[in-house]
């Protein structure tokens, strides 16, 4: 049931929080907290904006979308701030590479992402677009929030959204624990149009046993297959597809974004495919355990009489 979502998928995080803790000292990892000093005071923040606005609009359903989006979007900071510094400790497993399978996969269909960033690095115009494309998806993943949320009142399309932002984030970590790659650009010896120093200098230090130290001021993503970055931005234009303005406009700018991921030879091109599989999982998922079926914002919003809310006990509750 969608009403039951937000506390299942907060049990979920904090089960995953527990499950992890004890193993980054067994890996020589360390957070270095006084990086992450603001976290708590914003967990705070939202918890008490939450336990408010749920108290004082308990008896105004419309008005009610608030505490909902104050819950999402704390439910969304707490993920990534757990599956962030994951990432880390997924890479730290030195698990065997697999990015000649990537390589001979690319090949089998065709594509060299080394000569494609080398075309696009050739043609400033296109890559000043696909980058600044790339560069949108963390506005993005704000947008259902402020638009589904507090705009139309959807609770569904608002929780479905952050449904598949965690299904996505979770498997994506446990995929690169499994299965790490070095990345496209380091293997095959090319520099991609995007700056991923960072990113290389950290999967090198972590894989080497000389990253010990984990800054919250420098995190990056580390993960290579499946690719994140395109499967958040098939989650945002999904939660889109019934507001065909939006929408539209969405699919413009992100399928430049995906575009972006392997011309710029940042992925291999079987890690889009493999996103592409992820969110097909994540939507099959989330209809399985929910029921749920696509709706018009009108009928989302004649629903919205009905609170999405932790229900509290009552004599007469039956659910």
């Amino acid at each position: 049931m969608i009403r039951h979502l937000p506390r299942r998928l907060f049990a979920i995080q904090l089960c995953l929080a527990a499950a992890l803790a004890p193993w980054y000292s067994v890996f020589g990892l360390q957070i270095e907290w006084r990086t992450a000093w603001v976290l708590p005071v914003a967990y705070l923040a939202l918890g008490a904006a939450w336990w408010y606005s749920r108290r004082r609009y308990a008896e105004h359903p419309r008005k009610f979308i608030f505490a909902d989006v104050v819950l999402a979007t704390l439910l969304l900071l707490l993920l990534t701030n757990i599956a962030s510094p994951a990432q880390y400790l997924a890479v730290a497993l030195r698990r065997p590479l697999i990015d000649d399978w990537l390589m001979r996969a690319d090949a089998a269909l065709g594509i060299d992402v080394s000569a494609l960033a080398a075309w696009t690095r050739a043609h400033s115009t296109i890559s000043l677009v696909l980058s600044a494309c790339y560069a949108s998806l963390l506005p993005q993943f704000l947008m259902p929030l402020i638009l589904i949320g507090l705009r139309d009142r959807d609770r569904a399309g608002l929780w479905e959204y952050v449904f598949h932002f965690q299904f996505c984030l979770v498997i994506t970590i446990a995929t690169l624990a499994m299965f790490p790659a070095e990345c496209s650009y380091t293997h095959m010896g090319f520099t991609s149009t995007i700056d991923q120093s960072r990113v290389v200098r950290q999967i090198a230090a972590l894989r080497q046993g000389t990253f010990h130290y984990i800054d919250f001021g420098d995190l990056d993503g580390l993960v290579s297959m499946p690719s994140f970055h395109a499967a958040g931005a098939m989650m945002v234009t999904w939660a889109f597809r019934q507001r065909r303005g939006l929408f539209w406009t969405l699919a413009a700018v992100n399928t430049g974004l995906v575009a972006a991921t392997f011309m710029s030879g940042v992925h291999y091109f079987v890690d889009i495919l493999g996103a592409v599989a992820l969110f097909a999982a994540s939507v099959a998922a989330f209809r399985a355990l929910t029921g749920a079926r696509a709706v018009a914002p009108s009928v989302a919003a004649a629903e919205a009489a009905i609170p999405l809310r932790w229900p509290r006990a009552a004599p007469t509750s039956t659910d």
